[in-house]
């Protein structure tokens, strides 16, 4: 058997998870597994519908958020992602690792949310002090927040 079998009985596969009556058949697992590998063979605008129905069906599902989140980062979609990270931090309750925190803060540093992403890693830095991408985004926001007092300012005001 070619290389290129087992590619194409995989594409076969996913491409079963698009039609509504088809997607709902799968588990929150299987269509991150789906995303994956659409993100891998390079397909977006596959991978993004997926996680729009993954989201549409399993709501609640870390797998999917998860995904959903990195998917969006992938795309600098810093609404979706922030959207996506939140929902899973709420799911996740006390649970919420730190690798979450972490994602949720370089998003809102991402979008120029500087005061609100400084906010959040000071919680996230007591809940993980050891963690050391925390420490270091904590550092880097710091030096953000004294840099630019003004657009800080305006931005604590409107939080």
């Amino acid at each position: 058997m070619t290389q290129a079998a087992p590619a194409l009985v995989a594409e076969a596969v996913y491409e079963n998870y698009f039609t509504a009556e088809e997607a709902s058949r799968f588990s929150a697992a299987e269509i991150r597994q789906a995303i994956a590998y659409w993100v891998g063979q390079g397909r977006m605008d596959l991978a993004d519908a997926l996680v729009a129905a993954g989201i549409s069906l399993y709501p609640d599902s870390e797998d999917i958020l998860a995904i959903g989140t990195l998917v969006a980062e992938v795309n600098q979609d810093w609404a979706l992602a922030q959207e996506c990270v939140e929902s899973l931090m709420e799911v996740q309750g006390m649970t919420a690792t730190a690798e979450t925190w972490y994602h949720l803060i370089r998003i809102m540093r991402c979008r120029g949310a500087y005061y609100n992403a400084f906010r959040h890693v000071q919680k996230a830095i007591r809940i993980f002090p050891a963690h050391e991408a925390l420490r270091e985004m904590h550092e880097q926001l710091a030096a953000l927040v004294e840099a630019a007092p003004v657009e800080v300012e305006a931005e604590s005001k409107a939080a």
